[in-house]
């Protein structure tokens, strides 16, 4: 049986151009959901429609009765239409290009259920009345969400998959994927096609390992701020909403050193990246330490500000970059660009005598 994908093949090939339109798209709703779903809990329309699916026991949207508390919770819902038509279009895009990649394919395909899960959690905590923990495991869901399309994001503006687009597809039967993946094996029997080669850098694998520690300790940071969130003072609804049991003052003091210990393992990966000459990381690692500072900041002003809601949300904002950023210094230092000579880098021909 054939799927609509297989019966477009015929007619349909996009190019890598709409690919990289889609991931673009889909990494920027996956932060506006952040920024929204986090308006929702600040402004304490949290059980602005109180049940799910529906918005009421008698109605699908939200009626005029709810106020403005139960159009924000609403229009919150309606986003997620909107992501998923984001993440639908990267589907599309990478798995119609003329030689379908396996990883764009999967990662695109992981967002759509990712969205399913995260729609299954938020109406389970709009049944639960907001339960803390379930509003924390809700925004990890997003952030898995935020990391998949960084995912896509990233392979898709690399010279690898432009290398990998102009690939040719081996002939025989069968869709474009399928001997899309009869090429991978092909190259893990016969050795990849290499377009342009990358010099060898013997302290690569050691960067990408205080990558990895860098992933680990910015993950436990996200863990920490929602904790935080969970024992703060914005309930996210404005009727009494259970709290987490846990000393809100102590939580941010820990959030605060994780955020610091972040910065350090940053700058440690940008400097290393600097010492051995590596421009992609590097730059990557420069700009992410301009987030930490900026989201330092913001999180040093809203603590001695009483947390104002706007604040509060550009924070949130900051948090999904930081994110977006430790995962592409991450993948900067596994898949370094290609270097491509020129004559000036060429080494000259030997001089005979």
């Amino acid at each position: 049986m054939r799927t609509p994908f297989g019966l477009l093949e015929p007619y349909v090939s996009l190019t890598p151009r709409a690919v990289r339109w889609a991931t673009t798209f889909a990494l920027l709703c996956s932060i506006g959901i952040i920024l929204t779903g986090g308006i929702v809990r600040l402004t304490g329309s949290g059980l602005g429609c109180p049940t799910w699916p529906k918005c009421t026991d008698d109605s699908l949207i939200v009626p005029a009765e709810m106020g403005i508390h139960g159009t924000i919770e609403f229009t919150n819902r309606m986003l997620t239409f909107v992501i998923s038509v984001a993440v639908g279009l990267a589907i599309i895009t990478a798995r119609l290009q003329k030689v379908p990649n396996r990883w764009l394919v999967r990662t695109t395909w992981s967002q759509f259920f990712i969205i399913v899960l995260n729609a299954v959690l938020g109406g389970i905590t709009v049944w639960t009345g907001l339960n803390p923990y379930m509003v924390a495991i809700h925004f990890c869901a997003a952030t898995l969400l935020l990391t998949t399309t960084t995912l896509s994001y990233d392979y898709a503006h690399s010279p690898a998959f432009a290398d990998w687009s102009r690939h040719s597809l081996p002939e025989g039967p069968g869709t474009r994927y399928a001997r899309a993946k009869a090429l991978l094996r092909s190259q893990a029997t016969e050795g990849p096609v290499v377009l342009n080669q990358v010099p060898a850098d013997p302290t690569r694998p050691r960067r990408t390992r205080l990558a990895w520690v860098l992933v680990a300790v910015a993950a436990l940071l996200v863990v920490a701020g929602t904790l935080t969130t969970g024992a703060g003072p914005h309930p996210g609804d404005s009727s009494e909403v259970h709290r987490i049991d846990l000393d809100w003052a102590g939580l941010a003091w820990v959030h605060g050193l994780l955020g610091t210990l972040v910065l350090v393992l940053a700058g440690a990966v940008t400097w290393a990246a600097h010492q051995a000459a590596d421009l992609k990381t590097r730059r990557r690692g420069l700009i992410l330490l301009g987030l930490l500072v900026g989201q330092m900041t913001i999180g040093v002003y809203q603590s001695l500000d009483g947390l104002p809601w706007v604040v509060v949300a550009a924070h949130m904002v900051g948090a999904a970059l930081v994110w977006v950023g430790v995962l592409r210094v991450l993948l900067a230092t596994i898949h370094p660009d290609p270097v491509v000579l020129t004559p000036e880098t060429e080494a000259p021909a030997p001089v005979s005598a």
